[in-house]
């Protein structure tokens, strides 16, 4: 090989079938600031057009380079590129993730010290934004420029290639090659390269983003559950202990082995109780020989909740261990030990002391007035000093009575943390102890999760300030202690300009320096130093040239290249962050494609940051109904806000206004838009964010607030209801809303419920209160079109519809507690709770729902609930006066599946009248009206069911994970929409949304979109019976028959008598809806005999004669179907 090339980093980049994302990996390339770069593409047999987007990079920058081979895999296109390669230094991407813009500058400059290689964060990047995660967020905790794997065991897990660049010289010299034809083909480099090193740079800067496949086209490594994934695992691990073996380093092997089993392999026993008998045994089998190679001790050694299911596997317990991971998932924990509960209620400094309140105790015993409490101190970082604090009894009023008898106030005077006169930076935790009989806890003490009071800081001494902080649920006081503090910036010309104060006269230069990581300086700039009256004042000039970017691309728009620089101020080489000053005004402007400000931490310290140009919040003002109204500025403002509820997937989109180079956007917490209507937010912490059209693609990024406004955090409004909603600082230069939860009230009906008489109302407990039910819905409006009706309740939640013609009752409340003991009729689809019992004269009805094609009750196969299911079901089929069947084929099934012996009503399904009572083109017009469509658009609708694995792990029964939605919307003919409908027992968002899919899971009809759907798209769903009486074509989309067959099994041989084409794959969903009259063409007899043998409809009136059966049953009051003559009332 030439002669490598200094200073120069050659970057391969495999690639192979992955054109929806390669441009966004090429544009983070091109957009390095460390340009001297050589960018080696290697297609590898791709058939999706991007070797052409590859050649159109390669065409315009010469620094990029496009290699052409037959597919032979990904290990085999890295290894042929590394041999092209010209660099000191060598790296690897894939490409269908993303660099931070500075990521080759920040590792170019970590390998400045002699390290062998340099290793850098990385952040899971996906439709939600970036979030750290498993395994570089326990592997890459701190920037370390000198360290190596036998002093840090954690390294063992930095494991993949992309976040790495190697000295071409330390690579060469140990002949490493990725091994072709596997998968976690990085494992047998990157470990042993961590072995081999003599020193390794670690830096925690997030410099690589790795993208979650969230649609149906997922990488080969996400997709644990399949057989090939398993094998090649093993093999991974076993290569690299071969390895290490090979490389001397017995020392790193036993971690390593050890370290594999909870990290790496254990993550295969989840998928277990489902697999395949063919993936069992392959487990079994590769398991048992890796153990085989190990200490005998190694499974002991384990971890407490890994050990007993590898014990099981070590001793050939197939059965008792898929047993032991089941009943994981579905028995309640032993309950815990009695914990301290502690919590901080208020914050303030009250002259120069810091004030606080809270409560801690004990639970399970009788509360005492301040009895519990015993004591409160303060204790340094380390634990090296303690300072007791003096707790006097306070009762906060709006506490309960355990809390007002534990609480208590302490007053901390700051001069206690000095060091006899010195101030030393650090934290301090404030701990607390309290104790219940002879059991004695203590802990740190908490701050609620909901906290939205001020953390207010204040300065105690010259440069040196105290602040309250929140780490981890804990409080703690935390003591900045600077050279040099902030008081004011601005801009001139194309230059930041910093001025501030120091602590005392300087004995040498000043400078300030930019930091991307500790011991890394990106920038450094002299400080002039004058003298003030008081002191002595520095101003440092910073070129914004130097920070701000110039970049257009769509990964800049979603802030992906967004940078923090820590601020420092160097006095005679000794460097300490600076930190802002009481009263100082943030800064805010504009350079290139960036807004270069100045971010301002809890603890005070100051930081250069930058995001993308857009839409910033400069104005945030409550209303009087408790709606929000921000205001700000922006550039060309294009685009909408958008509320992203944390821990789901849930968005809601807003315009903006835009008048005159302002922007303005309400944000009513209790009337989000949607489909159904206006509904309050769910509670919870929603982000606020700004979307846009982007160049290639939408773009979200975070709402940007001027320091002015985040200063002046929290704040809140109140809605009608009573619920408050806060908005507030989150960190990393964010701010949320977040929609506060009702009080939570005790379950169970209340004391005197039995002794009240019935009450003559109809209470629609539909599952229960998570959503609006079809079945339950169509019952209501019947039965409020009757003159003489009773009044009807309905079950809900915040956030969920209640329909017309019915009063809400909170779910889990005293008053929906109440309304279940004492309303004469009760109509629900989902369990009762477990302490209801129906009283003399209550109807309980239990609606069936659709003709149940999948198995999901007693007859499910290895389902994740196991006995509980049975257990429940018993329970609440005990309870009901009457079951509601679809239609007589349906009611054996029916039995079967609720294990219930009573009266069936075989009226039809009350949601399916619409399907005779509406017109199709109706019903097409309105959705596509609702929708927002052209009145001609022509409609197709997929609607999945749910898979017995959601109860294990949330988002398996994603639409648009199953199915490729981008490519089916894509094959559609000209005019189609796709409308997507998740299974209502599903909550987030539908995934992969494309412009030409919709989703339509919110409409409150799901028999209006079957009616105005000119197909169907489902697989074991009881919507496929529903849409069969419409006649229209139907394809059965099934890439897991088999196994969905074997477990929860099938009510209807779909093999002998599916009303439709049997399809395994997004592509032959695809070929199928460009014509779907073709497709189905031969399928019309088959269609006939199962809409007539899988019956639903009631001739348009089987609401009306369950109200009929209802309101007679309530004069007879509860007893069964006895004195009704009715054929279609079968009994057992």
């Amino acid at each position: 090989m030439s002669e490598l090339v200094p200073g120069l980093v050659s970057v391969v980049v495999p690639i192979y079938n992955v054109a929806p994302f390669l441009r966004d990996c090429l544009d983070s390339l091109r957009a390095q600031t460390y340009r001297d770069l050589q960018v080696l593409m290697v297609d590898d047999g791709s058939t999706d057009g991007g070797a052409d987007i590859a050649a159109e990079y390669a065409a315009a920058d010469p620094r990029f380079t496009l290699v052409r081979q037959a597919n032979a895999g990904l290990s085999a296109a890295r290894n042929v590129a590394v041999p092209l390669a010209t660099g000191e230094y060598l790296a690897f991407v894939d490409s269908d993730d993303v660099l931070a813009a500075h990521a080759y500058e920040l590792l170019v400059q970590a390998l400045a010290g002699g390290a062998d290689f340099a290793s850098g964060g990385v952040r899971r990047y996906s439709s939600r934004g970036t979030y750290r995660g498993a395994p570089h967020n326990k592997a890459i905790v701190t920037t370390d420029l000198d360290t190596h794997v036998s002093r840090r065991p954690e390294l063992l897990r930095d494991r993949t290639i992309w976040n790495k660049l190697y000295r071409r010289d330390f690579y060469d010299a140990h002949r490493f090659s990725f091994p072709v034809g596997r998968l976690f083909e990085d494992v047998p480099v990157t470990v042993p390269a961590h072995a081999l090193a003599r020193s390794v740079a670690v830096v925690k800067e997030p410099i690589y983003f790795w993208r979650v496949r969230e649609g149906a086209v997922r990488s080969i490594t996400q997709s644990t559950h399949d057989l090939r994934n398993l094998v090649d695992r093993f093999f991974s691990v076993d290569l690299t202990r071969r390895l290490l073996r090979e490389a001397g380093r017995d020392d790193l092997l036993r971690e390593y082995e050890e370290q594999a089993i909870w990290d790496k392999l254990s993550t295969y026993l989840k998928f277990l109780p489902a697999a395949s008998p063919e993936f069992r045994r392959t487990f079994q089998e590769l398991a048992t020989g890796y153990l085989a190679g190990l200490d005998p001790g190694a499974v002991d050694r384990q971890p407490a909740p890994v050990r007993r299911h590898w014990q099981l596997v070590r001793d050939g317990r197939m059965d008792d261990l898929v047993e032991f991971i089941d009943r994981g998932f579905r028995r309640p924990k032993a309950p815990p030990r009695p914990r301290l509960e502690s919590a901080v209620r208020t914050l303030a400094w009250h002259g120069d002391r810091l004030e606080l309140t809270g409560h801690a105790y004990v639970p399970g015993g009788v509360p005492r007035r301040f009895g519990s409490l015993r004591l409160l101190w303060l204790s340094s970082e380390g634990g090296r000093r303690r300072i007791p604090l003096r707790a006097r009894a306070h009762r906060d009023p709006g506490a309960t009575p355990a809390e007002q008898a534990a609480g208590f106030a302490v007053s901390v005077n700051p001069a206690a943390l000095r060091n006899g006169k010195v101030w030393r930076s650090g934290n301090w935790t404030v701990a607390v102890a309290a104790a219940r009989g002879i059991t004695v806890r203590r802990a740190a003490l908490r701050v609620p999760d909901d906290w939205t009071g001020p953390l207010p800081r204040r300065r105690v001494d010259a440069g040196v300030w105290v602040a309250p902080i929140v780490t981890k649920g804990r409080l703690r006081l935390r003591v900045s202690k600077s050279d040099g503090w902030l008081t004011a910036g601005h801009r001139d010309g194309d230059d930041l300009v910093l001025v501030g104060r120091l602590r005392r006269r300087p004995k040498g230069p000043v400078r300030v320096e930019l930091s991307r990581a500790r011991g890394l300086v990106s920038h450094r700039a002299p400080a002039e130093v004058t003298a003030v009256p008081d002191g002595f004042a520095f101003t440092a000039r910073l070129p914004l040239a130097g920070v701000a970017l110039d970049v257009t691309d769509d990964n800049h728009a979603t802030g992906l290249y967004a940078q923090h620089f820590r601020v420092d101020i160097v006095v005679r080489d000794r460097a300490v962050q600076l930190v802002a000053d009481d009263g100082y005004e943030p800064l805010r402007t504009a350079y290139g494609t960036d807004e270069v400000f100045i971010a301002v931490s809890e603890a005070g310290h100051v930081s250069v940051a930058t995001r993308p140009r857009g839409p910033v919040v400069t104005s945030a003002v409550w209303r009087r109904d408790g709606a929000l109204v921000l205001g700000g500025d922006g550039p060309d403002v294009e685009g909408e806000l958008l509320l992203r509820l944390r821990g789901r997937r849930k968005d809601i989109g807003l315009p903006l206004r835009v008048t005159g180079g302002r922007w303005e956007v309400v944000v009513d917490p209790s009337a989000g838009p949607g489909l159904a209507g206006p509904l309050p937010l769910v509670a919870g912490t929603w982000d606020l964010t700004f979307r846009s059209a982007g160049r290639r693609r939408p773009t979200t990024v975070a709402l940007g607030f001027a320091g002015a406004v985040t200063a002046g955090l929290p704040s809140w409004g109140t809605a009608a209801d009573g619920v408050r909603s806060v908005l507030r600082a989150a960190g990393s230069d964010r701010t949320v809303l977040v929609v506060e939860a009702p009080a939570p009230e005790p379950a169970g009906p209340g004391p005197h419920a039995e002794r009240t008489a019935l009450d003559d109302a109809v209470l629609f407990d539909a599952a229960p209160g998570r959503r609006f039910a079809d079945d339950p819905a169509a019952l209501l409006a019947e039965l409020s079109g009757r003159p003489d009706a009773p009044p009807a309740r309905w079950t809900t939640e915040r956030g969920r519809t209640v329909p017309p013609g019915a009063e809400p009752v909170t779910y889990g409340t005293e008053a929906w507690s109440a309304a279940l003991a004492t309303s004469r009729w009760i109509v629900t689809n989902d369990d009762l709770p477990r302490w209801f019992r129906p009283r003399a004269g209550q109807v309980v009805l239990r609606l069936a729902g659709g003709w149940p094609v999948a198995r999901f009750g007693a007859t499910a196969v290895a389902h994740p609930l196991g006995q509980d299911l049975i257990d429940r079901l018993d329970a609440d089929a005990a309870r009901w006066t009457a079951l509601a069947s679809p239609g007589a084929s349906a009611t054996p099934v029916l039995r079967r599946e609720l294990r219930f012996d009573g009266p069936v009503l075989e009226y039809g399904r009350p949601a399916n009248d619409l399907l005779t009572t509406l017109d199709a083109e109706t019903a097409r017009a309105g959705v596509c009206r609702l929708l927002g469509l052209p009145a001609a658009t022509r409609l197709v609708l997929y609607a999945p069911t749910r898979r017995p694995m959601d109860l294990r792990k949330r988002g398996w029964s994603d639409p648009g994970k199953l199915l490729d939605l981008p490519a089916v919307a894509a094959a559609l003919p000209p005019g189609h929409v796709l409308l997507v409908r998740r299974h209502p027992a599903l909550d987030d968002d539908v995934l992969s949304l494309a412009p030409a899919v919709r989703d339509v899971s919110d409409h409150p009809r799901v028999a209006e979109l079957l009616l105005a759907a000119d197909g169907l798209i489902t697989d074991y769903s009881a919507l496929l019976a529903d849409f069969a009486v419409t006649g229209r074509p139907a394809l059965l989309y099934v890439p897991d028959l088999a196994e969905f067959e074997a477990s929860p099994g099938l009510n209807v041989d779909l093999a002998a008598a599916a009303p439709g084409p049997l399809l395994r794959t997004s592509a032959e969903v695809a070929a199928a809806v460009r014509d779907l009259g073709a497709a189905t063409a031969g399928w019309a007899p088959a269609a006939e005999a199962f809409a007539r043998d899988h019956a639903t409809a009631g001739g348009g009136r089987a609401a009306a004669r369950l109200v009929d059966w209802l309101l007679v049953a309530g004069e007879r009051g509860s007893g069964g179907g006895g004195g009704v003559t009715e054929a279609t009332i079968v009994l057992p």
